[in-house]
């Protein structure tokens, strides 16, 4: 039976999360049309032996990639090479699906032909156990839709979005090795290939908040905040004079760089009162002012944050350091 689906998890030292992960892929009534691939990626825990486990027991369904750690985005090249289905989308090894809705997703699928999918997805705080749902198409009425039609729609993200795999592998989309936040490459590179969207109205990914380890909790920024910036100066390279452009597609990525500019300098507040880091947040909006002035200057337009910082020659950096720290969700 064609695979309709194909999965991607990464999967780095998760044996703690990854069974709820491969078990919500476990619906009976689906598996023959949905592929899931696993890539470990060179846990020293016991992830591989885990996956091994299901790949075992459930051979249509699970194949296991083992290879040398190369960081998120290689996992997700070494899926898109592997991948069988007509339809392709990620799970992180510490989330999972909604099995409701993964299975009525995969049978609206059967019936797809668009290019991009945005589903519903949702929020699990680990503290509390509080959910948030995420529906980033509420306000797209029609089922299908062509992206030039979105306007100023706000941004999807990798939780909410699956692909028509072809896209993925006859443009070679690749992400960046050795480095985190690529998500955000998985939001946009493939979008000059996207005409088409499709809704599904129901929750699919589970999106767990609240671990430590995480690359977006206030620890794994601190490690690797310098990734965050080396992936928007990909994205600015990919899309050099997107805010020159006047298409809807244009103003929808040049609305997203916006946002994760203004993000990233959040970053820097949120990370510490350091000299250093304050120095390194002068020198970032220095090179945004000099390569990227429209986003500059829209930043400039939007962001209060900014100003304040700006307009007291830097010295709000240790007061904006406690407010944003003190507010700081992920």
């Amino acid at each position: 039976m064609e695979k309709i689906l194909s999965v991607s998890i990464a999967s780095y030292n998760v044996e703690k999360y990854i069974r709820k992960a491969l078990d919500s892929c476990c619906v009976p009534e689906i598996m023959e049309r949905l592929e899931v691939i696993v890539v470990n990626d060179g846990s020293t825990d016991s992830t591989l032996q885990i996956a091994r486990e299901y790949e075992e027991k459930y051979p249509g369904t699970f194949r296991v990639i083992d290879k040398k750690n190369g960081g998120y985005g290689s996992t997700v090249n070494a899926s898109i090479r592997a991948a069988t289905g007509r339809y392709f989308r990620l799970l992180d090894g510490d989330d999972w699906f909604d099995r409701e809705g993964l299975a009525r997703f995969i049978e609206d699928l059967s019936e797809a032909e668009e290019d991009m999918v945005i589903a519903q997805f949702k929020r699990v705080f680990e503290e509390d156990g509080h959910e948030e749902l995420r529906d980033e198409a509420q306000d797209i009425l029609e089922k299908v839709v062509r992206f030039d039609a979105l306007g100023e729609h706000e941004w999807f993200t990798m939780h909410a979005i699956t692909y028509r795999t072809k896209i993925l592998q006859d443009n070679d989309i690749r992400l960046t090795e050795h480095c985190f936040y690529t998500d955000q490459e998985y939001d946009l590179l493939p979008l000059p290939w996207v005409d088409t969207v499709r809704i599904f109205p129901q929750v699919v990914y589970c999106y767990r908040i609240g671990r430590g380890e995480q690359s977006v909790s206030p620890e794994g920024l601190e490690k690797h905040y310098h990734d965050q910036t080396i992936v928007l100066k990909r994205l600015y390279d990919v899309y050099p004079d997107v805010g020159e452009k006047k298409t809807p597609k244009d103003r929808y990525i040049f609305n997203y760089f916006v946002l994760r500019t203004f993000l990233q300098i959040k970053v820097y507040f949120v990370i510490s009162r350091s000299n250093l880091h304050k120095q390194e947040l002068i020198n970032f909006l220095h090179y945004i002012r000099r390569e990227q002035p429209l986003i500059y200057r829209e930043l400039r337009r939007t962001s209060r944050i900014l100003n304040i910082f700006l307009l007291t020659r830097y010295r709000a950096y240790g007061i904006l350091h406690e407010r944003i720290r003190r507010e700081y969700r992920y």
